[in-house]
């Protein structure tokens, strides 16, 4: 008999934890599973992704008046009535597991259902040094949501301290699962396009155009290596809420020529490949999936420190780290750009990384964490 799992997710946008997702049900034994994705918002761009097997149900179509109304009544007036009634309405069916798969919005609807099935939630950050989850629980609410599952389930070991430091009074089973990288999807996704010539160094960067991303770093660097007299372009993929900010940053500095910014790609895969390095600049990460990401391409990474970036890279050993500003940035790209044996190094070494994230890894461990 299938174990009927719930999945409780925000929306279907283009960041990391939403190709997480789509990652791990694609690769979900359905011999085994029945599962239901229920989302807060039932769009984004990476929805045709969801496989054919998992049945989508949408709360809002929308961020409605409704939604805001009742985020409104619970975070400031501690009623969960609104909510209550929207879950009740849609969710139907029992289940033998509900997981929430993000932190925040997920986690509060999820516990406000208080169902008698198997518990857990996923969190994707650092929530010691990026809480940017507090703002959706009243005082108090957000660890005794955490405190209602079975399990907990972190990204990567310091994510998980991280979220033992901001809330050490959280009595759940906690466990790490990494994130799962499907190499070979990567690789088949990575060919599907036209051989791509860049002519000149290349560094690629992807992710939202959100504060989390520093993406700002960018520019202020591409302006110091223009400066310096590099050959260069940097290829920002990505979108969001600071673009415009990005774009007028960029003039000012008189980068334009020197950083492109594409935009959202559904499959940044190819010009990842044919980059000579990729850059994350992130202020927080609990993961860094991208990394990983080129690892199995065969690129060289650079990231500044943080919580997921630090695991998969170590001291070192499979790629550069460097610290929180724009100095070290521009000295760890600066040492990439000019030493081709660095970089065939952390070539070699980082394809022997990925390894150790294979999605092979993370689907036996999610169906020992929801075994009965």
């Amino acid at each position: 008999m299938k174990s009927k799992l719930l999945f409780i997710f925000g929306s279907m946008g283009g960041g990391g934890a939403e190709r997480v997702l789509v990652d791990l049900l694609s690769n979900l034994d359905y011999s085994k599973y029945e599962v239901d994705l229920c989302l807060i918002v039932g769009q984004g761009v990476l929805l045709p992704e969801i496989p054919q097997q998992v049945r989508i149900i949408s709360l809002w179509e929308s961020y409605t008046l409704y939604y805001k109304i009742a985020l409104r009544f619970s975070t400031i007036f501690r009623i969960q009535w609104l909510f209550k009634r929207i879950l009740k309405k849609r969710l139907t069916d029992t289940y033998d597991v509900e997981i929430s798969f993000l932190e925040g919005m997920p986690l509060k609807l999820h516990a406000i259902r208080q169902t008698k099935a198997r518990n857990i939630t996923w969190v994707h950050v650092d929530l010691f040094s990026f809480h940017y989850t507090r703002n959706v629980f009243f005082k108090r609410e957000e660890l005794a949501a955490y405190n209602q599952m079975n399990a907990v389930v972190s990204v990567s070991k310091d994510t998980q301290l991280a979220l033992k430091k901001r809330f050490p009074l959280c009595s759940s089973k906690q466990v790490v699962i990494y994130n799962p990288i499907d190499i070979a999807k990567i690789l088949r996704m990575s060919n599907n396009t036209k051989v791509i010539k860049n002519g000149v160094f290349t560094i690629v960067t992807i992710g939202r155009l959100t504060i989390q991303k520093r993406m700002d770093r960018i520019m202020r660097l591409a302006a110091r290596l223009k400066q310096d007299g590099q050959n260069f372009r940097i290829q920002l993929i990505g979108d969001g809420e600071l673009k415009n900010d990005l774009n007028q940053m960029r003039n000012e500095l008189s980068v334009e020529e020197e950083v492109e910014m594409r935009g959202f790609i559904p499959n940044p895969f190819p010009l990842l490949k044919n980059a000579d390095m990729l850059l994350l600049c992130s202020a927080h990460e609990g993961f860094g999936l991208v990394l990983c990401e080129a690892m199995a391409l065969g690129v060289p990474v650079v990231s500044t420190k943080t919580a997921g970036p630090i695991e998969i890279i170590g001291d070192n050993e499979f790629g550069l780290l460097c610290e929180q500003d724009d100095e070290a940035i521009y000295m760890a790209v600066k040492n990439m750009m000019e030493n081709p044996t660095l970089r065939s190094n952390y070539i070699r070494k980082g394809l022997e990384r990925v390894q150790d994230f294979s999605v092979e890894k993370t689907i036996r461990d999610f169906d020992v964490l929801v075994a009965p």
